[in-house]
């Protein structure tokens, strides 16, 4: 909520020839009227001063208690399935109080610093260097979860900057960014009357990169919803506009898969470079691709058109379907879910669905991708279930596992897309059930971790309890060839190709014609 507060107390701060050499904040510090830091807290980032590749940060603070004397940084962040650590990259933190006189911080473990007297600070300053280019020795950090800073340009989530004083994720959140002239700014964030980016607790608040300096925008409107395309290219190669066409028929498909779009807006932001690491992270309302830097041909865009189907898909699984782990999400402790099967393998399968259901995929070329999937999870540990590499992705074992979920899980997914299919005469599938749960769940409403399983038995047939037990938290085998043969595919297990029968029995063909559309 937005209110007006008091500021008097920040004129104190407007202490001339201050430095840091006296343990005194130097600076002219003002809080705008609508930020009400009884309730909500401040932050300006600098990105005119760029030196030695650090974000430089002032958060103004008040309200403070014993309870919140422990500053977090994250240890992990929504999406990425690993150790992110993000104090590493602290290079200073300082508070002070009222009077800018500075007041004690110490750093008590890697992404915690501790206020010697939270009751009497009024601001921390504090330097974070961008991930980009700040070597680590274990737990490198995704590039499209990481921050880049340069002469042109600064990529930024905010949770690989921006921490939070220990339990007050609740409070309202605004963000002044302070940028060279000429740089445009790219962000899902809302802004306030008063020009602030603006968000009701932190997981919103760090839930919408960032993206400012020289890049190109183009939009299209899909369905009432603004689609923006918003793209750096480092060696000049790539424009929005290029990109837009791609991203354009990428949401046509998501629009008929899903009856419509279930956002008012997103934000594509596409980072194009040459340097090490690709990758991309989804968002509520944004996602963000860090990808070569090369020319746009057909090929690249088909590329993008995947990797994009699958990000922007993400606004369904998790966003809107979820347990309560990522509901409230835990930034000081990485707590696994047994559900990557759904977040990630689920979403894998609905984004070449979803395309192949409106057009964009050929039947020849559909199955090809299963094949790719099947070749691709025949070369992971046949002896760990999707629940249990979930369940450890945070551990080294599990860790080595992950990929596995694109792989198997989307094929798990197209097996209980076809099994539903079966069991309802042909009339729901997967992507029926998911709409289904869509209305039940939705952004606000989680589902249990422990008994997710549970529902969707309930809500589907008795056999998908066998389902369940075999392949997700099961290592048997996947029924390739007895599933595909269910919609007339053929399925040959010593390449793992498939086929489309050119003769199929009547049922096979009724399968098949419900398999391929959106019912």
């Amino acid at each position: 909520m937005v209110k007006r507060g008091s500021v008097f107390f920040f004129a104190l701060f407007l202490v001339a020839a201050c430095s840091e050499d006296n343990g005194e904040s130097s600076g002219n510090p003002v809080v705008p009227d609508e930020v009400d830091l009884s309730t909500s807290f401040y932050y300006q980032v600098d990105l005119t001063d760029r030196s030695d590749d650090t974000f430089k940060v002032r958060m103004y603070v008040d309200n403070l208690s014993e309870d919140n004397k422990v500053y977090q940084f994250p240890a992990t962040v929504p999406g990425v399935y690993d150790i992110f650590d993000i104090g590493r990259f602290v290079v200073s933190f300082k508070a002070f109080d009222e009077a800018g006189v500075e007041l004690g911080a110490v750093n008590i473990s890697t992404n915690q610093w501790e206020l010697s007297d939270p009751v009497a600070t009024r601001m921390l300053e504090f330097e974070v260097k961008e991930t980009f280019d700040t070597p680590v020795t274990e737990h490198p950090l995704y590039k499209m979860g990481g921050t880049s800073m340069e002469e042109d340009h600064v990529l930024l989530n905010a949770f690989d900057v921006l921490g939070y004083p220990t339990g007050l994720k609740e409070r309202d959140f605004y963000l002044d960014v302070e940028r060279p002239s000429g740089w445009k700014i790219a962000t899902s964030l809302p802004k306030t009357a008063g020009g602030l980016y603006y968000a009701e607790d932190y997981d919103k608040f760090v839930d919408s990169p960032i993206i400012v300096g020289d890049i190109t925008v183009a939009s299209v409107l899909i369905d009432g919803a603004k689609i923006n395309v918003n793209t750096y290219s480092e060696a000049d190669q790539i424009s929005a506009g290029q990109v837009l066409n791609d991203v354009e028929q990428v949401m046509e498909d998501a629009s008929a898969f899903l009856k419509g779009l279930p956002v008012d807006h997103y934000n594509f932001i596409y980072f194009f470079y040459n340097g090490p690491g690709s990758g991309a992270l989804e968002h509520s309302y944004s996602s963000v691709y860090v990808l070569n830097d090369r020319p746009y041909t057909a090929s690249y865009g088909n590329g993008i058109r995947d990797i994009s189907a699958h990000e922007f898909f993400h606004i369904v699984t998790p966003l809107n379907i979820h347990s309560e782990i990522i509901e409230d999400f835990n930034f000081a402790e990485p707590t696994a879910s047994q559900h990557l099967w759904l977040y990630e393998g689920v979403t894998e399968w609905a984004s070449l669905m979803m395309q192949y259901r409106n057009g964009s995929y050929t039947t020849p070329g559909i199955l090809n991708e299963f094949r790719f999937k099947k070749n691709s999870a025949d070369d992971y540990d046949q002896n760990m279930s999707l629940t249990v590499m979930s369940q450890t992705c945070y551990t080294p074992e599990g860790g080595a596992q992950f990929g596995n979920v694109y792989q198997k899980g989307a094929l798990v997914a197209a097996l209980l897309d076809i099994r539903l299919l079966e069991l309802s005469d042909g009339e729901r599938g997967l992507r029926e059930l998911i709409l289904e749960l869509i209305d039940v769940y939705g952004p606000n409403n989680a589902f249990s971790e422990e008994n997710f399983f549970d529902d969707l038995v309930d809500r589907t047939y008795p056999e998908i309890a066998g389902f369940i037990d075999l392949y997700i938290k099961g290592t048997a085998p996947l029924p390739m060839e007895e599933y595909f043969n269910k919609i007339g595919v053929d399925f040959i297990p010593e390449t793992n190709s498939l086929n489309e029968m050119a003769a199929k029995t009547t049922q096979q063909q009724f399968l098949f014609d419900k398999w391929k559309v959106n019912l």
